[in-house]
Parts: C-alpha cells; sequence; structure tokens
C-alpha cells in the first residue's frame, strides 16, 4: 500500500511541475515575506510578531489558492490515468491529499521561514523553529475551507465562485494594510487577547499557551483534506452561462471594434476569443478574482476622503497593466484544447491571430474597466482627473497589452489545456520596469499634467499604440 501511494504521489509532483507555477511562486513569496520581516522586526515583540507572521502568511495563501494553485487542487489532470492504475480508492486519496500538504508546505516555509530567520531578538530557539510548523498547520484549515468550497460551487455556481473569490481577495488585500497601519496597536496585543482568531492559538501556542486548539485544528484540517471529493468533469453548461450578462452590455462596443479597428483577417481570431475565452471556468477561476486588488483600493479611497484620494485614483488608472501579464499568461488555456485546429490550420499569418485576439481582450476587459474607474472616479468628484488622465491611461494600458502579448502569451489562443499550461517568466523584469514606469507617471501626471497636455500625450500614445500593432501583426 505505501508503496502504490509514494509512486502516485512522486507522479502528482512531476505533473505539478509541469505546470511552472511552483519556483516562481515560491521565490516570490520568501521574497516578500523578507521584506515584511525586515519591516516589523525591531517594531514587534516576540508574540506579536508571531501573531503577524501567521496572519499575513494565511492572507497571502490565500491567493495562491484562489488562482493557479487552486486550479492545480481542483482539476486532477492525471484521474484517467490514476484510475486505471492497479491501486484503490483509498490509496489514491493517501496520494492526493500528500500532494496538496506537500505544495501548501512549500507555500508556508516560504512565507514563515524569513520570519524565523529575522525573528526579534527576544524570541528562542524552539520558537523560531516551531513558527513555519505552526504555519503548515494554519495552512492545512485554511487549504481545507478554500478548496472545499471550491469543490462544491464549481460544478455549478461557477459565477457565484467568481464572486467570492474576488471578495476574498478584497479581503487580503484590506486584511494585510489593516496590519500594516496598525502596528503599534499590535505591538502591545497580549497572549489571550483574541481567543477567536486562528492565527492567535498558534501564536500563543509558540508563546508557551495551550496547545491543545492549534493541534485539533490541524487535525481536523488534516480530515477534511483526506475526505476531499475527487475532483468533477467540468460542467459546461455553467461555463456558457457565466458572462452571458455582460456579453449584452459589450455587444455594441464589439460590433463598433469589429467595423472599425479590426482588420478582415483578425476577425476570426477576434470573434472566438471574444466569445470563448470568458466562458472558459478555469480562465475565469485563475484571473478574475484578481480584480478583487483594484476594487480594495477603491473602497478604500471611497470610504477614506482624503486629500490623497486623487494620487490613489491616478494610480488605479496608470497601473492597471501591471495585472496584464496573469491574464496574457492564460489566453491560451482552455478545457476544449483539441479543438485548437480550427486557428492551428487557419490560412491566417500568426501576426493576425495575436492581433485579433489583443484587440478582444481590449474590448472585453480594458476598455470596461477603464470606464468602470472612469465612473466611480466621476461619483467621487474627481471629474478634472477622469478628464486629465482617463485617456492617456487608457491608451497607455492598450499599449502596455499589444507590448506584453508576445512575451507572455506562449501559443494560439485557446489551445493550451490547463493542466499543461506553463508559465514563463521571460516577462518579469519587463513588468518590474513597467509598474515602476506606471507609478511613476501616475504620479507626475497627477500633479503637474492638464488636460491639454494630457491631449498631446494621447497622441503620442496612439502613435506609439499603431507602432506596437504593426510590430506584433509582422511577429
Amino acid at each position: 500500500m505505501l508503496a502504490r501511494t509514494w509512486s502516485l504521489f512522486r507522479a502528482r509532483l512531476a505533473q505539478a511541475r509541469r505546470a511552472g507555477w511552483a519556483l516562481p511562486a515560491l521565490v516570490f513569496h520568501a521574497l516578500l515575506a523578507t521584506l515584511l520581516a525586515l519591516l516589523v522586526r525591531d517594531m514587534l515583540p516576540p508574540y506579536p510578531q508571531a501573531f503577524f507572521a501567521l496572519t499575513s502568511a494565511l492572507l497571502f495563501l490565500a491567493l495562491p489558492l484562489s488562482s493557479d494553485l487552486g486550479a492545480l487542487l481542483r482539476r486532477d489532470e492525471g484521474g484517467e490515468w490514476i484510475a486505471a492504475l492497479p491501486c484503490t480508492e483509498r490509496e489514491r486519496s493517501l496520494a492526493r491529499c500528500l500532494h496538496l500538504c506537500a505544495l501548501l508546505f512549500a507555500l508556508t516555509l516560504a512565507l514563515l521561514v524569513p520570519f524565523a530567520v529575522l525573528a526579534p531578538p527576544g524570541a528562542g530557539v524552539l520558537a523560531r523553529l516551531a513558527l513555519p510548523l505552526a504555519g503548515c498547520g494554519l495552512a492545512l484549515g485554511l487549504a481545507a475551507l478554500l478548496i472545499w468550497v471550491q469543490q462544491l460551487l464549481v460544478a455549478r455556481f461557477v459565477g457565484l465562485l467568481v464572486w467570492l473569490q474576488t471578495l476574498s481577495v478584497v479581503g487580503v488585500v484590506v486584511g494585510l494594510l489593516a496590519l500594516l497601519g496598525r502596528l503599534p496597536e499590535l505591538a502591545r496585543l497580549e497572549r489571550d487577547a483574541l481567543p477567536a482568531l486562528p492565527p492567535a492559538w498558534f501564536a500563543g501556542a509558540l508563546a508557551g499557551g495551550r496547545v491543545l486548539p492549534a493541534l485539533l485544528a490541524s487535525a481536523g484540517a488534516l480530515a477534511l483534506l483526506f475526505l476531499l471529493p475527487a475532483p468533477g468533469e467540468s460542467d459546461a453548461s455553467s461555463a456558457r452561462r457565466s458572462g452571458r450578462a455582460l456579453d449584452a452590455w459589450l455587444r455594441p462596443l464589439q460590433r463598433l471594434a469589429a467595423a472599425r479597428w479590426v482588420r478582415p483577417e483578425e476577425r476570426g481570431a477576434f470573434e472566438l476569443v471574444s466569445a470563448a475565452l470568458p466562458r472558459e471556468r478555469e480562465f475565469a477561476l485563475r484571473t478574475l478574482p484578481l480584480l478583487g486588488i483594484p476594487l480594495a483600493a477603491l473602497g478604500l479611497g471611497a470610504f477614506d476622503r482624503t486629500p490623497q484620494q486623487g494620487d490613489l485614483l491616478a494610480l488605479l488608472f496608470c497601473t492597471v497593466g501591471v495585472l496584464l501579464p496573469v491574464f496574457l499568461t492564460h489566453v491560451p488555456l482552455s478545457e476544449s484544447a483539441r479543438a485548437s485546429w480550427l486557428l492551428a490550420t487557419a490560412p491566417i499569418e500568426r501576426g493576425a491571430v495575436a492581433c485579433g485576439a489583443a484587440k478582444a481582450l481590449s474590448v472585453r476587459y480594458l476598455v470596461p474597466g477603464h470606464l468602470a474607474l472612469g465612473g466611480v472616479a466621476l461619483a467621487l468628484g474627481e471629474a478634472g482627473l477622469v478628464g486629465r488622465l482617463w485617456l492617456p491611461s487608457l491608451l497607455g494600458a492598450l499599449l502596455a497589452l499589444f507590448l506584453l502579448y508576445p512575451r507572455c502569451v506562449r501559443g494560439l489562443p485557446l489551445s493550451t489545456a490547463p493542466e499543461e499550461l506553463e508559465a514563463g517568466l521571460d516577462w518579469v523584469g519587463q513588468v518590474a520596469a513597467m509598474a515602476t514606469g506606471m507609478t511613476l507617471a501616475a504620479v507626475l501626471g497627477n500633479r503637474f499634467l492638464t488636460w491639454p497636455m494630457g491631449l498631446a500625450a494621447s497622441g503620442v500614445l496612439l502613435g506609439a499604440l499603431r507602432l506596437a500593432e504593426g510590430r506584433l501583426r509582422a511577429t
């Protein structure tokens, strides 16, 4: 039994490595945790620092569980092959549980080892060693909750699941900002001050408190993961229903773009991506929840009327392109990848396919997103900001889309099965430079840009967009 379980576990890990998300995610989380640990090291005593570390790790783990890692755990990419092997259902469940735990523990260690190494001077050696272990127990509880919710809703209620995941991302952003904004109060936190929060249970166990609640929570979460139902097949009807209401609103914009912007040789890819990509269940579940980041920022700006509100809106206007690599990386994703021969054998150049897909993404996501941001800014009384920055920011986002498309999209649109999608790192440095440039442009534009200068900048960006479109068509 153990030998067969171990073989199944190794096979699952080998398939997980093909997805390509593991190393970038581990490096990113380790760097982020190191920055946070250095930030709070001289401000928090040992117990508050452990509480901060466990809470921030819990928040950051919710993001991959709602995106690529959640997709990896929702879908059993080797289900048919594993079902044909001479092994029992108990062995399959045990191997799957080990697979989940290995991925979770790797991410948790990447988040908490920097906090253990950079703990305050008063922290003991045992507390430093136990912090990553406590985080692994806490991660089991979070994973059991999120994955059970995903498994129960993914078959028939994809739209509801997308909204829940988007709200969870909003909660992550708001929670992290609340933690960082209340470090002085957190430094005075006592061990039994927050008995209802799971991070307090594990942090209290590290500080010499009761260990039983943390152990029981970890054991219960592990049992839930072991009892996790097998991933179900995709529900085509739910995928067709998702996005139907938005289609009616966007249809006039799509017709206008098809008549005035899309060339005849690009029309097929434009129509296919516009109609099919929003109905791909895995694309929606992996990418749309990340919209919770600007939604959280908008919510904070709406409820906190400060002189910096204009700066926040300008930053959102100009940095929408930072999320583009996530969307573009998933453009080849499709649960019906075998039908990609429709594009592969089409008598048109690959550059025309790329341009059609990029224009479909622009009309489907970028333009409606900027219209929504402009409406929010107008509702908050920032009409001057909209007049100065809205059009340049939209053209800048479109330019970023056409520049990033050949670097982030690997393959034809809708041509890769979810378990075979690979995330390359070729664009990481360029995206970091672009994010820095966009942030600087937002600050300078909000301070110094007038509406005549905005029109001039729009003309320059429009010319650059035409050049980028021609370059993409020639690829």
